[in-house]
């Protein structure tokens, strides 16, 4: 067990690194970006021990930003585990570049209890000109076992 609370500890802080990219001078004109994991897909191996995908309770967390034209966008994400988990969560955060650095403007959190998966749909106006991501955290809770990472999309610009 103690292994295990290392190995979760590990994949925690891993999950939080973040390269953050500066926005492009000239606007890109990309009017959609996903950000898709799937655990089913990793190898890994932590201490001499190989990590299944069944070691964890989420195996699949999506989110995406879609440019629905006239400064409305959409916010997309779910959260997929491979059981039933006594609660199950994406929170997805909009943020928008300032020219230095990336500012949240707000959350939304969508959860369910005794499932297995939790989406979430949110469409926000925005101020046009500016460049647009989501950061999305996916949680999952079993009894006593904790599940969580995070993912951020690409960049939209919204013309």
């Amino acid at each position: 067990m103690r292994g295990f609370k290392y190995f979760l500890a590990v994949l925690l802080l891993l999950s939080m690194t973040t390269s953050a990219y500066a926005a492009p001078d000239t606007p890109l004109h990309q009017s959609h970006a996903v950000s898709h994991n799937d655990r089913n897909l990793l190898n890994a191996e932590i201490n001499g021990f190989e990590i299944q995908a069944e070691d964890y309770l989420i195996d699949i967390w999506h989110s995406e930003i879609t440019d629905l034209g006239n400064g409305k966008i959409e916010l997309f994400g779910y959260t997929q585990c491979n059981r039933i988990c006594d609660r199950v969560s994406v929170k997805l955060t909009l943020q928008q570049w300032t020219g230095s650095i990336w500012v949240n403007l707000g959350s939304y959190t969508f959860y369910d209890y005794q499932a297995n998966y939790a989406e979430g749909v949110k469409n926000v106006s925005v101020e046009r000109g500016k460049y647009y991501r989501v950061r999305s955290y996916h949680y999952a809770e079993n009894g006593l076992l904790i599940d969580e990472t995070s993912a951020t999309t690409a960049s939209i610009y919204v013309k």
